[in-house]
């Protein structure tokens, strides 16, 4: 072996040996440090050696200082609108900048991680400022500015004439921004570093929720049934629980089949929800309560599904009577554990409406009226229940004397039917029965005055 070739041998495994150690210092530069490495940039911002929470710091303050003050200009055609990112809902994308900063020279193979390691340092590696939009904001915004360019979408819906005749109203195409290019766009605007060039709007057609087809092939053709009940106008608070939780109905479609929910359709009756105090029923007594009023809305409800023979699948009735439905055809609700439920039996579409006139409530069923049917309903008091006398003492009241602090009112139960006339012939369908229970009759008695003795059997 010539020493000329040993020579070229020996200097080749140094050249080896020396790349080596120059990897392995870059690798172990990069790695063993929790900080981004030298050269590493974002819109000029050094972010050499810092820590990931010092990183976002200094992004936050890139964002209020480059981003967030510089006005977007968003054009379609000759019209231009300026906002401000931060309508837009725009942020740097913290989360991705750091983590694609952090990543350098310490992703890929050993070589890899080297060579970015050594162009950092060398060149400078400029990391695109990723941002993030808020979608509905965007949307929203983009609405509001571009609403002289923009048409809403309109659905089509059912129009009840003076006669009950049914009319569907067409559904409209409507022409909207599209958001998802916009969002790409802004997005891609950003991330080159371009902060001065306009956004293009372009327009997308959008379409209604219920077409024109939809309705029409649902065979709301009449009224299937109707009921009202009457309330006083002068208990304002009362009267605008009704309308609330009565106007939650109106409009709504009911599938073949479906099950009908009325405290999922109505929603919380809670004062946040904007409900009022009126009196009602707890604990046996009429008292003050959020939602006063809404049971008179479901037992409406209660009845007109009767009469449109609509198949119960759950409904209670009040504890005492109540004055605005006879006995037997009340339906009390409770918020979350009392309900009133019904299953559209008919093999078509149905469609609820609500109407007001003051002091009245009226509910009304549409739909196919090959599915009417001729119905009433029968109610009886089978049974009295008693009420019970109770005495209080009440030292402030004269010698011998004796007051009527509360009149007891009986109980009852009661059975009801419905009836239904086809084809000439009657057949009867025995609903639930409704118990009502008594109201104790109080009496209080002043000194000298002894409660009468209980019988005995």
């Amino acid at each position: 072996m010539s020493k000329s070739w040993i020579t070229k041998v020996s200097i080749f495994t140094l050249t080896l040996t020396c790349l080596g150690a120059l990897i392995f210092s870059g690798v172990s530069l990069a790695m063993g440090s929790q900080t981004i490495v030298p050269g590493v940039t974002v819109l000029n911002a050094d972010l050499s050696g810092l820590s990931r929470e010092m990183a976002e710091g200094r992004l936050l303050l890139l964002e209020k200082e480059i981003i967030q003050k510089r006005p977007l200009v968003l054009r379609y055609g000759d019209r231009a609108w300026q906002v401000q990112p931060g309508s837009l809902g725009l942020t740097i994308d913290t989360d991705k900048v750091v983590a694609q900063a952090m990543g350098v020279g310490r992703r890929g193979s050993l070589a890899d991680r080297f060579w970015q390691w050594r162009k950092a340092g060398k060149e400078g590696i400029s990391i695109p400022p990723y941002v993030k939009i808020d979608k509905p904001r965007l949307e929203k915004e983009m609405g509001r500015i571009a609403s002289e360019i923009t048409v809403p979408p309109r659905d089509a819906e059912i129009r009840i004439n003076p006669d009950e005749t049914v009319e569907v109203v067409p559904s409209r195409d409507g022409i909207g921004v599209d958001c998802e290019k916009a969002c790409r766009d802004i997005g891609r605007l950003y991330e080159n570093g371009d902060f001065d060039v306009e956004v293009r709007i372009s327009l997308k057609r959008s379409s209604p929720r219920k077409t024109t087809w939809e309705i029409a092939t649902m065979a709301i053709n009449g009224l299937l049934a109707s009921y009202a009940t009457t309330f006083d106008p002068g208990e304002a608070d009362r009267s605008y629980n009704i309308k609330m939780a009565g106007m939650a109905l109106d409009g709504l479609f009911i599938s073949p089949g479906e099950v009908f929910s009325f405290n999922d359709a109505v929603g919380s009756r809670s004062a946040e929800a904007g409900y009022k105090i009126a009196k009602i029923i707890m604990n046996n007594e009429f008292v003050e309560g959020t939602g006063g009023g809404v049971c008179q809305v479901s037992s409406t409800l209660y009845n007109v599904v009767l009469l449109a023979n609509l198949e119960i699948l759950e409904r209670s009735n009040h504890s005492l009577p109540v004055h605005y439905v006879p006995p037997g055809r009340d339906a009390t609700v409770a918020e979350n554990y009392i309900d009133f439920k019904f299953k559209n039996s008919t093999p078509g579409f149905l469609y609820l409406k609500t109407l007001f006139t003051p002091g009245r409530i009226i509910v009304k069923i549409y739909g196919d009226l090959k599915n009417r049917q001729e119905i009433t309903i029968r109610t009886e008091e089978v049974e009295v229940l008693p009420f019970k006398e109770i005495y209080d003492y009440d030292p402030n009241l004269g010698l011998g004397e004796v007051r009527l602090k509360r009149k007891g009112i009986p109980g009852s139960r009661v059975v009801a039917e419905r009836v239904l006339v086809e084809n000439g012939l009657t057949r009867a369908e025995s609903l639930p029965d409704s118990r009502y229970r008594p109201v104790d009759q109080i009496i209080t008695l002043g000194p000298g005055v002894q409660p009468p003795l209980a019988d005995t059997p």
